[in-house]
């Protein structure tokens, strides 16, 4: 609460410096971090000039602040009966950012909802996605001249809850209880209620010294474990040396430089609070660095009585013998190592061992290899003086002739003969045996071809060489091949190909349509459009109504290949040649007309009496002819409406002109832009068709200046409405309607000429965006008000004014009589040889379409049959 209640004076303490006291360089003091957010009201009741001073109060204090995105965040967001967020937390991080953002703003100018903004500030503008800090003071301050029209006790206890700090100032017609519900307590610390706007820099000057002189570290339970600083407006905590402070920011943990790897020990690291020593494992001892270790040398002590080698291990040492020695089992002398004795010397014939080495001999009639283990004996063959015919083979101390595979040793020892296996008459072949090398083959006669078995023969089958061009099947001779057809066929005379033989040339199929052969037979088919009957020979014609899908209203007529549609006496068959529509649709439907239903081909109409009007539901019967009016617009052309929302307006003029019938004799339309003086842009008798007026209003160019609405009024009073301008003569009964369209406060008075408007029986419209000023336009509507006033917070809106806006004026609410043309007259006689030329064209036009639907149908017969 003390931290929070610091930062909030930073605010409404700076606002006092700004306004009482001489301005410095540098503020005296600077908060720490916290996040601001202004809650101001931005209702209808706030003047422009009371906006202002709310306005300067945030921007004095926003200047004295130390602003950034560490440091100070500060975020606004106004309301009325809607909330604007006008920049968030994250928005901006300088000073001039924030202050070019508060001189933007626009007052909404509407109602009052506080509480609906505190929500707001609550679940947006104090949330991470819009810029606020974790551990940061929340501070929310409203600015209020009047009484919530919402409840705001549930919404501000759920904020404070939340951990947002709130601060209430009221001014004037503030309610004071409304105020306590909101802020947070101890209330007279966070309530402020004074008479005027100009007062709200009052309550800065008592946080001042608070802000400024306060030690934290002193005057608040820090809770920080070692060490509290204090800094101006804030304190942070430290730890004593050898500790760090912990992520909570207030306790300490000792520093395990070991634990965390920040040593440089070989072995082993012993930890103290921000700092370590090194030791070494059993058998090392530690060196003159106080970091590495040395493995102890136990040689060194003289009384190893090793025969050759003391070698020094690991808490003691161990005797080695010389290359090609082996330690004794007394561990201290020295063998010489018998390598033939392992068994692994490799040598085919005899191992004899050498120092550190073994070689190997052969035995007797062999000699050694090049690999010095392995033996080969000796080849004589190799001599050259063996005079084998095909082999030599040595022996022992020797060699002897051997002859190839198939061949058999002759007596001299020394030539060879192939072997005839054909003789020893056991080859068992079918046809011819002929003796080859280390064997003998079966061979067939001319015309044959040995099986698989090597031994029996077959004759040649020609027809599988795939050459036979047999179309059917080929049959196999002795030394050739012949064509044959399959069953029902007949061989042609190039005696390769078969052709079906044609049963229906016989003359005997007996079939009323047409015979058609197959193989071994014929069958009977049918032509196009007709079944195959039972007997499998005659034929009916298909009749497609009996499949049910025709989907004729009436009735279905079969023809060959389909079928058509025909209606009932006194009906009409339509363009979709299924469907059938009665002739006079005015007995047979439920009309609803109030005077008379007029049957017309496939529709029909309601009329009214002589002297009575069809209404816009085209059936019941009146006497308004609300489509004759002289209509004049007054359109707001000053400096605040701005460019963009000109068009808006210009757009919105284009909508009611849209809803209206313009003509020289229905609906006539006027066009004035006022600002600091007045200009009348077309009068009501210089267009006449919606298309010229909308083109118009588009191409009108906006004066920008001042507002002064009462000369707008009497310009209209005095000029617009008057036959010069186009208004027709008020005997005619035509009523007269003028619509002012404004975004402001008028600049003169507007009471006179409101009043004398409506006095000339002008029916009058007001329509106000934005600044406009709700008692001013009231003034000018006529009555009931609720009728003829509308308003919209921004220009985005007013497209939906002129959905809403009718301008529909009865001729019997104005003064006078309903006028009553003279049948006889000239401009009667044209209106009515143009209904009726309208009457005949309409009936040319349906008697051509029943025609081509007619031609349609025909067509759909013909080609049916």
């Amino acid at each position: 609460m003390t931290r929070v209640l610091v930062y909030v004076g930073v605010l409404i303490a700076i606002m006092a410096a700004t306004e009482g006291r001489p301005k410095s360089a540098e503020p005296k003091c600077k908060s720490g971090p916290v996040d601001l957010v202004f809650i101001i009201d931005g209702s209808r009741s706030v003047r422009p000039h009371e906006f202002e001073t709310m306005r300067k109060f945030m921007i004095d204090i926003i200047h004295e602040m130390d602003i950034g995105l560490e440091a100070t965040r500060v975020g606004v967001v106004q309301y009325s009966s809607q909330v604007q967020n006008v920049f968030s937390l994250k928005a901006f991080s300088k000073t001039a950012q924030m202050v070019k953002a508060i001189n933007e703003i626009i007052p909404l100018a509407q109602g009052t909802m506080t509480g609906l903004a505190i929500r707001y500030a609550m679940n947006v503008a104090f949330s991470a996605e819009e810029g606020a800090r974790p551990n940061v003071p929340h501070v929310a301050v409203i600015v209020t001249d009047g009484r919530p029209q919402d409840r705001v006790a549930e919404v501000a206890a759920a904020a404070r809850e939340s951990g947002i700090e709130i601060y209430a100032i009221g001014v004037a017609r503030a309610d004071m209880t409304s105020l306590r519900a909101m802020a947070s307590p101890p209330f007279e610390d966070h309530v402020f209620l004074v008479e005027s706007f100009d007062l709200i820099h009052q309550f800065g000057l008592q946080f001042q010294d608070k802000l400024c002189g306060m030690d934290l570290c002193l005057e608040s339970d820090h809770g920080c474990e070692h060490i509290c600083e204090s800094a101006p407006g804030s304190y942070h905590c430290l730890c004593l040396p050898g500790y760090t402070l912990n992520e909570d920011g207030k306790t300490c943990t000792p520093i395990d430089l070991c634990a965390e790897g920040k040593h440089d020990c070989q072995q082993i690291c012993i930890s103290s609070p921000g700092s370590f020593t090194c030791d070494c494992n059993t058998g090392y001892t530690l060196n003159d660095d106080k970091r590495t270790c040395t493995m102890i040398d136990y040689c060194s002590f003289g009384n190893d009585s090793c025969e050759h080698q003391c070698v020094s291990v690991l808490n003691g040492f161990n005797c080695h013998c010389h290359e090609g020695y082996s330690l004794n089992d007394d561990l201290k002398t020295c063998t010489m190592i018998d390598y033939c004795s392992f068994g692994n010397d490799s040598c085919e014939h005899e191992c004899v061992s050498v120092l550190q080495s073994f070689y190997c001999q052969c035995r007797e009639g062999y000699s050694l290899n090049e690999d010095e283990t392995t033996c080969t004996m000796i080849d004589y063959c190799s001599f050259g003086n063996d005079s084998c015919e095909h082999e030599c083979v040595s022996v022992l101390n020797g060699f002897h002739c051997h002859c190839n595979d198939g061949y058999s040793l002759n007596d001299d020892k020394k030539t060879c003969t192939m072997i005839d296996y054909c003789s020893f008459g056991n080859d068992s072949c079918e046809h011819e045996c002929v003796s080859v090398l280390k064997g003998f083959q079966c061979r067939c006669n001319d015309g044959y071809s040995l099986n698989d078995d090597k031994k029996t023969c077959t004759m040649i089958d020609y027809c599988s060489f795939g050459n036979d061009s047999c179309e059917h099947e080929c049959v196999s001779v002795l030394k050739g091949f012949h064509c044959r057809c399959n069953d029902g066929y007949s061989l042609n005379d190039d005696k390769k190909t078969c052709t079906m033989i044609d049963y229906c040339s016989f003359g005997n199929d007996s079939c009323e349509h047409e015979c058609v052969s197959v193989l071994k037979g014929f069958n009977c088919r049918c032509k196009d459009g007709y079944i195959l009957n039972d007997d499998m020979k005659t034929c009916t014609m298909i009749d497609y109504c009996s499949f049910g899908n025709h989907s004729c209203d009436h009735h279905c007529v079969g023809v060959l290949n389909g079928f058509y549609c025909r209606c009932n006496e006194g009906y009409t068959l339509q363009e979709n040649a299924k469907t059938c529509q009665s002739d006079n649709l005015c007995n047979t439907v439920e009309h609803g007309c109030e005077h008379q239903c007029v049957s017309t081909p496939g529709s029909y109409h309601c009329i009214c009496p002589e002297g009575h009007v069809l209404q816009d539901d085209g059936k019941t019967c009146g006497t308004c002819r609300s489509s004759n009016i002289d209509l004049v617009l007054l359109i707001d052309g000053s400096k605040s409406v701005r460019p963009q929302n000109f068009k808006l307006v210009k757009q919105f003029v284009n909508q009611v002109v849209d809803q209206l019938d313009v003509s020289p004799k229905g609906t006539r339309v006027g066009l004035v832009q006022y600002s600091s003086r007045v200009r009348t842009e077309f009068p009501l008798s210089m267009y006449q068709t919606k298309e010229e007026i909308k083109k118009a209003v588009m191409n009108v160019e906006y004066m920008e200046k001042g507002t002064m609405t009462g000369l707008a009024l009497k310009h209209m009073v005095e000029n617009s409405f008057t036959e010069a301008d186009g208004a027709r003569p008020a005997g005619k009964n035509i009523p007269r309607v003028g619509l002012v369209f404004t975004d402001g406060r008028s600049q003169d008075e507007i009471q006179e000429w409101a009043k004398k408007a409506k006095e000339a029986g002008i029916t009058m419209y007001a329509v106000g965006v934005g600044k406009a000023v709700e008692d001013e336009l009231r003034e000018i509507a006529s009555e009931p008000v609720e009728k003829h006033f509308f308003y919209s917070a921004d220009f985005t809106a007013i497209s939906q004014i002129a959905e809403n806006l009718k301008l529909n004026v009865c001729a019997a609410e104005s003064q006078g009589e309903i006028e009553v043309k003279d049948p006889c007259a000239c401009e009667s006689l044209v209106e009515f040889q143009q209904v009726t030329m309208s009457t005949l064209d309409q009936l040319t036009q349906k008697l051509s379409a029943m025609t081509k639907r007619l031609e349609v149908l025909e067509n759909q017969l013909l080609t049916r049959k």
